[in-house]
């Protein structure tokens, strides 16, 4: 279910929202996924994190960041990737340019591990994710099993998928959770009809079908269905 949140500044679109809000407990290793449409520039000012990995992805727009790693404010345009990995502990703010729109998602790494480890910050620009024709089907791979981003949480791979009109079959992991956004256009998936900012999440298949209309951009995150370690959520 895609939860909606209308304020003066964004339009949000939060397939797991945080749990202090809802009572959500995410799952697998996700904890947090909001979908930002900025309405107008606005800053997030200087606030902590640790533990968690947290990517935004820049689909529309403009993302400027400053963190105490580094004084500078740096920019990062459309097509880009913001990693944090807060380990033991950043401070961060961000402003988010009027137009702009991005994904922002909370990874929910083993804690006993990050919480050792110094913080990181970097950006990924467009021009670091190459896509590739597989079936068919347009894909860029962001990180995991391949892609230029390590992920430190354990079992994430990070697609988006691009189709023309068609139908197409892919082989997939019963042990895996897939959570697919439909970005733009109209799909079928399995049979199940899903719309432009839909959220799909499916496990213990072995198989998927799609059935295109017309073209369809699809973001998907894989990730464990059982996770070994205490995940933080679960600490409360």
């Amino acid at each position: 279910m895609v939860h909606l949140l209308k304020i003066n500044l964004f339009l949000s679109l939060k397939p797991i929202p945080f749990p202090d809000r809802s009572g959500s407990k995410g799952y697998s290793n996700l904890f947090y996924w909001a979908n930002l449409d900025a309405h107008r520039t606005d800053e997030f000012p200087l606030h902590p994190h640790e533990g968690f990995e947290i990517l935004t992805f820049v689909f529309k727009g403009s993302l400027v960041h400053s963190d105490s790693l580094n004084s500078e404010y740096t920019t990062l345009n459309e097509g880009g990737v913001q990693v944090i990995q807060s380990g033991s502990g950043v401070q961060h703010a961000e402003r988010i340019i009027k137009g702009s729109q991005m994904f922002q998602i909370w990874f929910d790494p083993d804690f006993s591990k990050t919480l050792k480890n110094h913080a990181r910050y970097k950006d990924y620009h467009a021009n670091e994710f190459s896509s590739k024709v597989i079936n068919g089907i347009e894909r860029i791979t962001y990180g995991g099993e391949s892609g230029p981003i390590p992920i430190e949480t354990q079992g994430i791979q990070i697609e988006k998928l691009t189709f023309s009109q068609g139908e197409y079959s892919e082989k997939i992991d019963k042990n895996s959770t897939y959570s697919y956004y439909l970005l733009n256009g109209e799909i079928k998936i399995n049979d199940e009809l899903v719309l432009k900012d839909s959220f799909l999440v499916l496990n213990d298949d072995e198989n998927i079908n799609f059935k295109v209309e017309k073209e369809a951009e699809l973001f998907i995150i894989k990730s464990p269905s059982k996770v070994n370690y205490r995940r933080f959520i679960d600490r409360y």
